[in-house]
């Protein structure tokens, strides 16, 4: 095992570091790259030319390109290799699908056979699980059928290799049977990791292409200018997740907030709306009251009214009663008056007598004695 002092290796997976291995004026650098992108497209790769990036922009709208490695094959076929060493919040897939559709479109002209579009790989080399429904680690896209897969043609061609998605090799040694594809991408994984340089060891002796990619990293490290954009890089990716994470936790406080204020919203409208049901209740009941003491003062009105009538009857009794007895009185009257005038024709009693005994005042029995004998006089004459 190599000793870990003094263990000085630059971090492959960003971007800067990536790019150095593969584009650096020596044979080791361009075999490099020749073994990672055989290995990547799954044929050989006689030989390749780096191309200078292209920054230029065909309209002022369209997204400028800056590719981390453009490269041509000697059979004319095209390939870009980006290391993606931080996941971003945009959809990587469709600026894969963009990167390999501007370079196929570059690399044809006007009046061109179509037999002569060339074949184009976007490889993506990604320190992060891009598609997060399989643990695949290495994924070549191209375009097909939905139904059956039938594929329309080879020329567009997009690979993805997610490192985080490689399996733990135990022990060092079994990586020599691992495929040479997977082999690259563990050595990325782990080249600047000390506790791995073991299993770095097995990859470098199984691959000549690794271990030509490995010296170059090792080469590369020596230069202590790359040592401080690597230090930059990583602050300005810490800083970027840290106010992400600030951001991220705002979101989650605006949305607590949010959730909280709706719950409030929410339960305000259901106080409105049992308020209003009370005030609907109420009101109800206020018109049942009104009902009722509608109905109670028709009640006090028929009762009033029944008063009325029974007080009319009681008059009425009272006169009726007021006339029984003045009609009582006199036939009392007539009744004593006809009664002293017997008296008066068939006995010798006094006026004094008679008034007694018919309840009579002396008076009305002396002027009955008078009138009778008037009558006397008049019938003897």
């Amino acid at each position: 095992m190599k000793s870990k002092a003094n263990f000085n290796i630059l971090n492959p997976r960003l971007d800067a570091n990536f790019k150095a291995i593969f584009t650096q004026n020596t044979k080791e650098s361009r075999n490099a790259l020749r073994s990672f992108l055989s290995a990547a497209i799954g044929r050989e790769v006689v030989s390749v030319t780096v191309i200078e990036n292209e920054k230029s922009k065909d309209y002022d709208e369209q997204r400028g390109i800056d590719y981390d490695i453009n490269c041509e094959f000697s059979d004319g076929n095209h390939a870009q290799v980006e290391m993606q060493g931080y996941e971003r919040k945009y959809n990587y897939g469709n600026r894969a699908e963009y990167y390999a559709a501007r370079i196929i479109s570059s690399t044809i002209e006007v009046g061109n056979d179509w037999s002569e579009v060339p074949q184009v790989y976007q490889i993506s080399v990604l320190n992060f699980k891009y598609d997060k429904s399989n643990e695949n680690p290495t994924h070549h896209y191209v375009m097909c059928d939905l139904k059956d897969n039938a594929k329309l043609s080879d020329r567009l061609n997009i690979i993805f290799l997610e490192l985080p998605k490689l399996p733990e090799i135990k022990p060092p040694e079994e990586a020599k049977n691992l495929p040479t594809l997977l082999k690259w991408c563990k050595f990325l994984q782990e080249a600047d990791n000390p506790n791995k340089q073991d299993l770095i060891d097995e990859l470098t002796r199984s691959e000549e292409g690794i271990m030509n990619a490995e010296s170059t990293l090792k080469g590369i490290s020596m230069d202590s200018w790359r040592w401080f954009f690597q230090g930059k890089e990583i602050g300005r990716e810490a800083d970027r997740i840290s106010e992400a994470r600030a951001y991220e936790r705002e979101i989650a406080a605006a949305k607590q907030e949010l959730q909280e204020t709706r719950q409030q919203v929410a339960e305000a409208q259901q106080q409105v709306a049992d308020a209003n049901q009370q005030v609907a209740e109420a009101q109800q009941q206020v018109a049942d009251a009104n009902q009722q003491v509608a109905e109670a003062q028709q009640q006090v009105a028929d009762a009033n009214q029944q008063v009325a009538e029974a007080q009319q009857q009681v008059a009425d009794a009272k006169q009726q009663t007021a006339d029984a007895k003045q009609q009582a009185a006199h036939a009392k009257q007539q009744t004593a008056i006809a009664n002293a005038k017997n008296l008066l024709k068939e006995t010798s009693l006094s006026a004094e007598q008679i008034a007694r005994c018919c309840t009579l005042p002396l008076e009305q029995v002396l002027a009955l004695k008078e009138e009778l004998s008037h009558e006397l006089t008049a019938v003897s004459d």
